[in-house]
């Protein structure tokens, strides 16, 4: 079996999930498609009923999953089977959080009996920062894909090129009385939402800028890098940087230039081991990452970039302190 199956497909509420995991039962098969939507939920698969809800050995779930489907989904946050897969395999989409929480409140009140308003509603907890709550647990430029639902067939394109299928484009679960496809929202709504959401704005930032270097890769043949920043103490930042990079699809450490005031100085490889790289399945068992103190050479002020060779994709920017 190609190594990128089953995939997990965390499934956000109103975020264009429920055509794309039909979408993907139609292109995989019944047979091969387990969904776990919770004990109560009739179309959570029987192995996943028996197992982790019955049984409670979450292990034994994700050995049927594995043994037997081409792809998993669920209401579930990424934790719930993170150890099972490794994250080339983890896939999501996520919506323009404002209206992500005007759609899951119109869906809470037709469908689960919401009697508050809307305010009552984007002042619950539970339902803020559903997105970036779901994906908690990893980082987020690890996951394998993240589609964004403003722009659903464009992403559904991206990913059947990144994982050589052939899912369709289906539109279903949408809210018939509702004409346009975009909530009109107040500004004191938004305020709030953003108040509220201050994490999930800040994923789908993050998403459509990821969105578009992974297009661009893709177009232009180059290798999808995968890469973030680390934590550095307050007192080592401008110090020193701590960063991971790898691409999912090479078993090389990426090799990076050093570059400081546009000119290049180091070569480093990106082979330093990260034990939560290691824990969540990333990649190369956890040895992509690079801490880098800067030489006493290095001036105050100067600035400094980390470059990935192939690519040119700059995986740090900082300043010399």
């Amino acid at each position: 079996m190609n190594n990128n199956f089953p995939l997990f497909f965390i499934h956000i509420p109103k975020t264009a999930g429920s055509s794309f995991r039909v979408a993907a039962e139609q292109y995989f098969g019944a047979e091969a498609t387990y969904y776990d939507y919770g004990k109560e939920n009739k179309e959570t698969h029987a192995d996943i009923l028996k197992y982790e809800y019955e049984l409670k050995d979450r292990y034994l779930a994700a050995q049927s999953v594995k043994q037997n489907a081409k792809f998993l989904s669920g209401h579930v946050i990424y934790p719930k089977y993170a150890p099972f897969f490794n994250t080339k395999s983890v896939v999501t989409f996520v919506r323009d959080p404002a209206q992500q929480v005007r759609s899951h409140y119109e869906h809470f009140s037709r469908l689960h009996g919401y009697n508050g308003n809307f305010e009552d509603f984007i002042k619950e907890s539970r339902f803020a920062n559903m997105q970036s709550k779901a994906l908690n647990g990893i980082w987020n430029d690890a996951i394998g894909f993240i589609g964004i639902t403003e722009r659903y067939d464009e992403s559904l394109a991206l990913f059947n090129q990144y994982y050589d299928t052939d899912i369709q484009v289906l539109d279903i679960n949408k809210n018939s009385a509702k004409s346009s496809n975009e909530y009109v929202l107040t500004e004191e709504e938004l305020s709030l939402i953003r108040e509220m959401n201050s994490q999930d704005f800040k994923l789908y930032e993050y998403a459509l800028k990821r969105f578009e270097l992974h297009k661009n890769c893709l177009s232009r043949g180059l290798p999808l890098v995968r890469f973030g920043a680390l934590h550095l103490t307050p007192k080592e930042i401008g110090k020193q940087f701590n960063i991971w990079a790898c691409c999912f699809e090479d078993e090389e450490a990426l090799k990076a230039n050093v570059v400081l005031d546009d000119d290049i100085v180091d070569e480093i490889r990106m082979s330093d081991y990260r034990p939560v790289a290691a824990e969540r399945n990333i990649h190369r068992n956890g040895f992509v990452g690079k801490t880098y103190r800067y030489p006493s050479s290095f001036r105050k002020g100067q600035s400094v970039k980390v470059v990935e060779q192939k690519t040119k994709i700059v995986l740090f920017e900082g300043v010399v302190n």
